[in-house]
Parts: C-alpha cells; structure tokens; sequence
C-alpha cells in the first residue's frame, strides 16, 4: 500500500513538472525537482540559448528547478522585453538578499533612489571622480608595469576597480598586496566564474541545497558568502564607532537613516546595506575589471589597431593626464572600447527577470511570476543588425569623417529601460581613464614564446578573458 502511495506521488509530480502553462512557449522537456536543466549548458547559456532559438524561436519555454521561465534571444524581443514595465520585476529567490539588484516594487524604488543619490554625493558616476581614478591608475602603473617585463592580465585590474568603488562606499582603498583583500576578491571571482544566468546554484536549487548541505558547491558557496558578510559586518562596526559629524561615505549616510528609521515597515536595515554593498561590491569587480582585460586581449591581438589608438591619444592630449572632456575627441579609443564590448560582453545576458502579471509576447502566454532571461549576446550578434557580427571591426562605430557613432539601438551592454545598470556611468569613466592611460604610456605584445590567445571567454554568470600574458614596454 504505501509503495503504491509513493508510485502515486512520483507519477504526480512527474507530470506537474512537465505540464506546460496554457499557451505557453515551446522549449525543452523537463523533469522532476531540476526542470530542464539537464537538457541546457549552463557553461555556456548564451550558445545553448541560440540553438534552442534555431529549433523553437526566439521566445523558448522552460523550467529552472519548479520555476517556469523564457528565454528572450531575439534582437527585437529583447528590445521590447527590457523595455515592457510588466516584465521588470526579479524573481523572488530564496538565498540572494534583497538590495537594488535583486529586488523590485516599492522596496527597489526607496533603495535605488537613496543609493544612487547619495552616491552621486560623493562623486559616483561624475567628474569629480576622475582624480580618485587616475590616483589609482598611477599606482596600478607602480605595481604592475613599472617592474615587470611579462604580467598575467586574469584578475589584474580588481584591486583597482574596487578601490575607485569603495572609495565612496567604505572610504577606503586597499593596497595591491593586501593578501587578505586578494583572498576576498578571488572568492569573488570564483562566485561568477561558478555562477549561471539563472542565478547560484542556491539559489536554482534551494531545496536540493538544503537537503545536501554537503555537496562541493554549496559548501563552496557558503564559504564565499561567509567571507563577504564577515568583510562588510567589519566595515560597518569600523564605521559605527569612529562615525561623527559630517557623513564620510555612503556607508555612514546609510547608518545615519537607519538610526532615523526605526519604522518596522522600512525598507531600510542592516541586512539590505550588507546586500547593497555586496552587490555593488561583486558587479564592479566583474565588470570593470573584465572589461580592461577583454580590451587589452583586443590591443594584442589587432597591434594596427593599438598603434591607431595610440597615435590619436598622443595627437589629442599629448603627455598630458586624459580626462573624460577628451572622450568627445577620441573617437578610435571610443570605438574601439565599444566594439569589444559588443564581441565580448561582461555579461551574456541580464540579471533574471520576472513577470509581474500575466502578459503576451509574441503571443504566447507568459504568466505572474514567470522568470525572464534576456539575451544581450542574441543582439549583440544579430546579423541582420551588424551584418557581420563574427568580426572584430571598430570601424563600424566611425562615420566616412572618422567621427564616432554610437548605434541607438542594439548596443544594449549595460541593458536599458528601468533595469539599466545603477553602474553604467561610473563603470564607462573609469574604464575609459585606465584604458587610455595604458595605451598613452606602454605597448602590449604578446610574448614571443606564447600562442595567440583566444578570444573565447571563461564562462559563469559573467564573462571573463580566459588567462594570458602580455609583455609590456614602456613608450618613450
């Protein structure tokens, strides 16, 4: 009898796990407790993504453990998708916290609107923060280059990207051989290299997680977590007992609402600080970082390309410090950058999103709750946008006078509409300052003993250059 019972229930969650909701988007099978993840490859979505769009279309319907999902990989279903306000929300997932990226209604409005103010406070995104950035480039310089003939570019830049970041944040920078700072930033790099589109493994599998608390990656995971909170618990305890007057950083002006909203309803806590910097934290090292690297692969791989740069930043700004006023006449270094961000985007698609009430696309039939992936590779590569999106050709941003034109429409990197990222304006700054300090003083090659690197990325919720070497010279 209670054999049979237990036939009865697998067969039921059987066929509930394979039931499709009316009208909803064809896609791959699934099965009970992990959904269709056994028939995609989490490694490498964005390709996945692609084949399913040839076999299904480019809205595809599946299931991530009990949640249902779509894929959007269409170019212009996912101009519509990051755009629609029905499809803004974020999934509701049981272990990631609550701060701007990963919340949405009421909750995401009061704390992206007090983040992104009072950051600006104290320079995020303006001008005022170019001499916190250029100080970092001349020491990233002093680090790295000036002593060294060959570097290992994977991970190079972190340090120095997070220290522009924290200096508004925790009001403090960390030197490049702080080992304790580098264990924390490899954790994090190891985060996003084991991350999927779809989030942690926690976070796709909750139950599994905590019925085998064992298993190498959750343990994995809750080390890095651990290590990340410990971190930031010991930045605000610093913060809280040397707080006074006038707010330092953005910290302090948090724990300053905090000690004005003792509200039981407030969205304001201690934890959703720790997930606010987290996030910050996490995605600036990723990005920023990455992004440098991604274009420092390109200037070794295409050296015409690096000596064009290079002549058009001595013509413009001679020996002088660039500055962000320069960008408007640097119209290679503008194009370039932006034609590696369209081969290599830092993230293959956007963080997950989720349908706030049941909507059409298409015409199918997307219902509350469902989760969203939208593939920013799908537009980045559409051949009917580009034409040929396989090569690398930064003269397609230049017009027939050499002026740099951005595309409006197709360049979605740092996504777009509501959900654009908070980050956008710091993470271009600096990324233009510390790559147009390089090319204005040192000359990359690729070692005469090493093979052509690819441009192929590591894989995991972000993308990375896979690790190689340059040899640096210093230009006269």
């Amino acid at each position: 009898m209670i054999a049979l019972i237990l036939i009865c229930v697998v067969l039921l969650l059987f066929q509930w796990s394979i039931k499709r909701p009316r009208n909803f988007p064809p896609g791959p099978p699934s099965i009970p407790i992990l959904g269709s993840v056994p028939f995609l490859e989490l490694n490498n979505f964005h390709l996945s993504a692609e084949k399913l769009r040839d076999k299904y279309g480019p809205v595809i319907g599946l299931r991530f453990g009990n949640r249902n999902a779509i894929i959007v990989c269409g170019a212009r279903e996912v101009e519509e998708t990051l755009r629609r306000d029905e499809f803004q929300g974020r999934p509701q997932f049981t272990v990631t916290g609550k701060g701007v990226m990963f919340s949405d209604g009421e909750f995401w409005i009061h704390q992206r609107r007090f983040t992104l103010r009072h950051l600006r406070d104290f320079g995020f995104g303006k001008n005022s923060m170019e001499d916190v950035v250029l100080g970092e480039v001349d020491d990233f310089f002093h680090s790295y280059f000036e002593n060294c003939n060959t570097v290992q570019v994977s991970g190079l830049f972190n340090t120095s990207v997070i220290n522009v970041l924290w200096a508004m944040m925790g009001g403090k920078r960390y030197p490049h051989d702080d080992q304790e700072f580098r264990l924390l930033l490899d954790c994090l790099q190891k985060r996003f290299r084991n991350g999927t589109v779809a989030g942690s493994f926690k976070n796709r599998h909750p139950f599994l997680s905590k019925l085998l608390p064992f298993l190498k990656q959750v343990k994995e995971e809750n080390v890095i977590d651990e290590l990340i909170r410990n971190f930031l618990m010991k930045a605000f305890k610093e913060h809280k007992l040397t707080k006074e007057g006038e707010p330092r950083d953005f910290i302090d002006v948090y724990l300053n609402e905090l000690d004005s909203s003792k509200s039981l309803h407030s969205s304001f806590s201690e934890q959703t600080l720790l997930n606010v910097c987290t996030e910050f934290f996490s995605a600036g090292a990723e990005s920023v970082g990455n992004s440098l690297g991604f274009n420092l692969l390109y200037c070794v791989l295409y050296p015409e390309w690096q000596e064009q740069l290079y002549d058009e930043i001595t013509s413009v700004i001679g020996k002088n410090k660039p500055s962000l006023s320069d960008k408007k006449s640097l119209h290679k270094v503008e194009a370039f950058m932006t034609e590696v961000s369209r081969c290599n985007t830092i993230a293959s698609f956007t963080v997950p999103h989720r349908c706030l009430t049941e909507t059409t696309l298409n015409g199918y039939t997307i219902p509350k709750d469902c989760m969203v992936l939208i593939s920013l590779y799908a537009t980045l590569q559409d051949k009917k946008h580009w034409g040929d999106p396989e090569n690398f050709r930064p003269s397609r941003f230049l017009d027939t006078q050499g002026t740099f034109v951005k595309h409006k429409e197709g360049l979605p990197v740092f996504g777009a509409g509501k959900r654009v990222c908070p980050g956008e304006s710091l993470a271009r700054n600096t990324l233009f300052l510390f790559f147009t300090s390089m090319i204005q003083h040192y000359k990359f090659v690729i070692p005469d003993d090493h093979p052509r690197p690819s441009t192929i990325p590591l894989s995991g919720f972000t993308q990375a250059p896979q690790p190689f070497e340059v040899t640096v010279t210093r230009r006269s």
